[in-house]
């Protein structure tokens, strides 16, 4: 990767990591807002919650930039890879592999650890928690697609 590949590809990744944690607060806020603790069980608890946190922002974080990094790539703004992706061309299964991915290991990992504390959590922590796991997630997850699409025959 050259010098020019990896600042894209670490701008793409602060771009995301910033719009995911925002996206995160403000879903925290509409879901758990004016309860004083949020459980960690059951259909309102965090488990549950983190699938649909984890797929929307794999979604939004993989999609956005391989749509953006292929026209770029495209238009010449910056160069690809020489090497071939290992991840599906056809930007629907690629974008559904990452969102299935994150989506299951996010969820294993939320319903391994999260019994492993208290069965409930103040929202101030629940607040600072999921906006650091979206910036956190959907950091990850654009550098996979931006990293991928570079690598797209132009």
């Amino acid at each position: 990767m050259t010098a020019a590949q990896r600042r894209y590809r670490r701008t793409e990744m602060a771009v995301a990591a910033a719009i995911s944690a925002v996206l995160s607060g403000v879903f925290v806020a509409l879901l758990f807002g004016g309860q004083a603790e949020v459980a960690v069980a059951g259909w309102n608890g965090l488990i549950v919650d983190a699938l649909p946190q984890t797929a929307m922002i794999a979604l939004m974080s993989s999609l956005v930039p391989t749509l953006l990094t292929r026209r770029r790539t495209r238009h010449g703004v910056i160069a690809p890879m020489l090497t071939a992706s290992r991840w599906p061309a056809a930007v629907v299964l690629r974008i559904g592999a990452f969102v299935l991915l994150a989506t299951v290991l996010a969820g294993g990992l939320h319903a391994a650890l999260l019994p492993l504390g208290p069965s409930a959590w103040p929202l101030s922590a629940v607040f600072a928690g999921k906006i650091l796991y979206g910036g956190v997630l959907g950091m990850g997850v654009a550098g996979l697609a931006v990293t991928a699409a570079l690598r797209d025959p132009v």
